[in-house]
């Protein structure tokens, strides 16, 4: 199996919104309510992605990757600089893998590339935010060399408040 990480395309939207869909539902079974799981739409978040994609295509203003595993379109992350402002940090929003390639080295290769793009914009750490009822996550990061830096939040999701606490990585260890 060859990962290939490369930029998103308008082309990749339709993918890319049915495996933001699939990996929830599948990620997030018995945390997230089963309506609101249920009611994720694929297409209609396909048509974000590729609509976000058109209206500003400029990595510079959040780079948008995706993986690809034998020519298929099989996970997505994003790249942004911290929403919560830290000065120097580098943030993933988002970062899915399509429940049938995890364990692949997709997902690896797809967090290598946005490791490798924050560090090539500058970034001496990143932080991205996991809800802590996922500890198939939060184990993929800390393999990765990423750690709980106490950050935590409360979301609502569905209805249902949950928990999520802020992942760290630094750069320049």
């Amino acid at each position: 199996m060859v990962a290939t990480v490369r930029t998103a395309r308008v082309e990749d939207g339709e993918a890319m919104g049915r495996i933001h869909v699939e990996s929830w539902r599948a990620a997030y079974v018995g945390v997230v309510p089963q309506t609101h799981l249920d009611a994720l739409d694929a297409q209609e978040r396909g048509a974000n992605w590729r609509a976000a994609i058109e209206a500003n295509p400029d990595p510079d203003h959040g780079r948008r990757l995706v993986v690809e595993v034998d020519g298929e379109v099989v996970g997505l992350a994003l790249v942004v600089a911290d929403r919560d402002g830290e000065e120097g940090v580098g943030e993933i929003p988002l970062i899915y893998v399509h429940p049938t390639a995890w364990g692949t080295g997709a997902g690896f290769a797809l967090m290598v590339e946005c490791e490798a793009e924050m560090q090539r914009r500058g970034f001496t750490a990143a932080v991205l935010w996991v809800l802590e009822a996922n500890p198939r996550a939060r184990a993929f990061y800390e393999r990765q060399g990423w750690f709980a830096d106490g950050g935590r939040k409360i979301e609502e999701i569905g209805g249902v408040e949950l928990a999520e606490i802020r992942y760290r990585r630094r750069f320049d260890d």
